[in-house]
């Protein structure tokens, strides 16, 4: 019994320890820019389900624009207006006019079953803030320039051992329903979402939903 107690006192020693790490893996960071610049670059990495979250404050009226890029392929964002309401969800790029003058949060994170892998995800994140708050512009998601869109994409981007998924629907959770060469050409447009964030292919016989990222006109 005495040793039992002496475990049991160890354990609740140790025990806050606990929570101080996992506090530490989610802090949330701030961004600055410098005086009169519209533009910062940030460098992190995301492991596992432990997302990076950063704040940004901006006025109504301004526009934003998101570039994320790394090699993890299941690494997307998520824009959270002041009240905390999505605004842009599973993203690699969005340009887009805010609704709301206050502090929006941008959350970087890999989809479930690849955090379940528990492999690092160092990315960067391109960050611009346009105008003054109040002019005129676009609302977000504007579609690509003029001019008519391609037939056909081939496949840009992506690694010779890797291949790209076709999906379901137009989302990383999507159900897989091919899996398309790395170095594929030929790929049927059937539409874009989102300024090409998803596009809808036909490809050796089967329609489906692909990252637009790795699409580029033939």
């Amino acid at each position: 019994m005495r040793k039992l107690g002496l475990l049991f006192a160890v354990m609740l020693t140790f025990a806050p320890a606990v929570p101080q790490v996992v506090a530490a893996q989610e802090r949330m960071e701030t961004l600055r820019m410098r005086p009169g610049a519209t533009q910062t670059t940030v460098r992190g990495i995301v492991f596992g389900p432990i997302s990076a979250s950063y704040r940004l404050e901006a006025r109504a009226g301004q526009r934003m624009s998101l570039d994320l890029n790394s090699r993890n392929t299941f690494l997307y964002f998520n824009v959270l207006d002041p009240r905390g309401r999505a605004i842009a969800r599973e993203q690699t790029r969005w340009d887009g006019r805010l609704p709301a003058s206050g502090l929006y949060t941008i959350q970087i994170y890999l989809v479930r079953a690849e955090a379940r892998r528990n492999r690092p995800a160092p990315f960067s994140l391109s960050v611009s803030i346009f105008g003054r708050g109040g002019e005129p512009g676009p609302g977000p998601n504007p579609g690509p320039g003029p001019g008519p869109d391609p037939r056909s994409w081939r496949v840009v981007g992506v690694t010779p051992n890797d291949v790209l998924n076709m999906r379901s629907t137009p989302s990383p959770r999507g159900f897989l329903i091919a899996e398309i060469p790395f170095d594929a050409s030929g790929l049927r447009n059937l539409g874009c979402q989102d300024r090409q964030s998803w596009c809808k292919v036909r490809y050796r016989g089967q329609e489906g939903w692909v990252n637009g990222r790795f699409l580029r006109p033939e």
